[in-house]
């Protein structure tokens, strides 16, 4: 992989709970993407407490991609299952030295040439050290939404109940696709504590707090299926965030 000396470094955690049957369409593809640019990416999956079933699918994916992409981590397993936030920021802990942090989702629902377009447009952005990017599923010009109904149905309403909690310049805040820069994450760590779904508030929260620009980008994304929302998960989200609010609000 040809890199740019004043490339920034990107630290790309791909967090994996029961993801074996989904994550060897994607990261093999991503890597691809990511070895064809000019990028400095590293990759890793972090494993959040998988089944041993899915397990052996980490281990035989990471055997066969290892020898040819040499920026290709060995896996973080955690304990336990411990929830998205926890896992994503046990990922981006690993990240010493790099200048902006990122996690996508297993399922590729945002595949990976657009993975590398964002990255590439993050790295080319002088105000990059100062502004989180939220990747979004709103369809423009250049991008495509392709989601189930009820999944549409269900992320609507999702939306417009987090607006009546919480406000920020960003219409969807659970892409599962974000680019943080490292100085933020580092000097905000102990405050970001949200396990679960709801840390993509937090996040932004904590963002903003930092008087970080929030800067919402478009994506191409195809509802993949196997994910772990449910109508049930739906629910208990809307009760994490009336949580948040409430323990946010106590630092007011």
């Amino acid at each position: 992989m040809t890199q740019n000396p004043d490339s920034k470094t990107f630290h790309l955690s791909l967090p994996c709970y029961n993801e074996g049957d989904r994550l060897p369409d994607f990261l093999p593809s991503l890597c691809t993407a990511i070895l064809k640019s000019d990028l400095s990416v590293e990759v890793q999956i972090v494993d959040d407490g998988s089944e041993f079933y899915h397990q052996g699918h980490y281990r035989n994916l990471m055997g066969l991609l290892r020898p040819s992409f040499s920026f290709l981590h060995d896996t973080l397993p955690l304990d336990f299952n411990q929830g998205k936030g926890s896992t994503v920021y046990a990922g981006w802990d690993q990240a010493k030295d790099a200048d902006m942090l990122v996690f996508s989702d297993a399922d590729g629902a945002v595949g990976p040439e657009e993975v590398v377009r964002v990255l590439k447009a993050v790295n080319e952005d002088p105000d990059a050290d100062n502004t989180l990017y939220a990747t979004s599923r709103i369809e423009n010009e250049t991008t495509e939404v392709h989601r189930r109904a009820l999944r549409n149905i269900g992320g609507l309403t999702f939306r417009w109940l987090r607006k009546q909690l919480f406000s920020f310049p960003i219409e969807d805040t659970q892409c599962g696709f974000k680019i943080v820069p490292n100085a933020f994450f580092k000097e905000y760590r102990e405050k970001l504590i949200e396990p679960g779904f709801a840390f993509d508030i937090e996040l932004l929260y904590r963002a903003q707090q930092a008087n970080l620009k929030l800067k919402e980008v478009p994506v191409t994304w195809n509802d993949i299926k196997g994910g772990h929302m449910s109508f049930g998960n739906s629910i208990a989200l809307f009760k994490d965030l009336l949580r948040l609010k409430g323990t946010l609000y106590k630092e007011e």
